[in-house]
């Protein structure tokens, strides 16, 4: 008899926590969101051409807030939850929630960065929403055992690096 052992993915956090915490994560976001709207910065004309490259619909809404370091959610089981599956650490250097984008400031001229960003506002922007898209972000994120991929992060990933590709080619191509 030939036995094979299959390592089967399991979810980063079991339902019942997921449940609790979501809408606590929900929350979180759209203070957030509600704080970069209010206190943020228009997009610079060179991230209103990146961002209707890649999809965003209501570019006028986006704001962009500079920090020295990412808010972390106050809760206790929200913040252990986040850094456990590294959606929101000490160490991230940017996030999008909902038309918010908060980076670092020692990371702003890190342009493949704001396009991956960008494309998070775009993903918000399809999915109908703050709160279907936090959902929809932690579901991908959660059950993913590499923690980082998802269909989410792989689709931002690629756009990000497509663009400044393409842009590094024709560059190069007239040098």
């Amino acid at each position: 008899m030939l036995c094979l052992l299959v390592k089967v993915p399991v979810a980063v956090l079991d339902q019942e926590t997921f449940e609790y915490l979501l809408p606590l994560a929900y929350q979180w976001a759209r203070n957030i969101e509600n704080f970069v709207l209010q206190h943020g910065s228009p997009l610079p004309r060179r991230q209103v051409t990146d961002a209707r490259q890649v999809g965003v619909k209501d570019i006028c809404r986006v704001r962009v807030l500079a920090v020295d370091r990412m808010p972390l959610p106050g809760e206790p089981e929200l913040a252990e939850a986040s850094r456990r599956t590294q959606i929101i650490t000490d160490s991230c250097r940017a996030i999008a929630i909902g038309h918010a984008v908060v980076i670092r400031a020692d990371a702003w001229g890190d342009r493949e960065l704001f396009l991956h960003q960008l494309v998070h506002v775009a993903q918000c922007e399809r999915s109908g929403g703050l709160e279907q898209w936090v959902r929809h972000y932690l579901v991908d994120r959660t059950n993913c055992p590499n923690f980082t991929i998802g269909a989410l992060e792989e689709e931002a990933r690629r756009i990000a690096r497509e663009i400044c590709a393409a842009e590094a080619a024709a560059e190069s191509f007239f040098l």
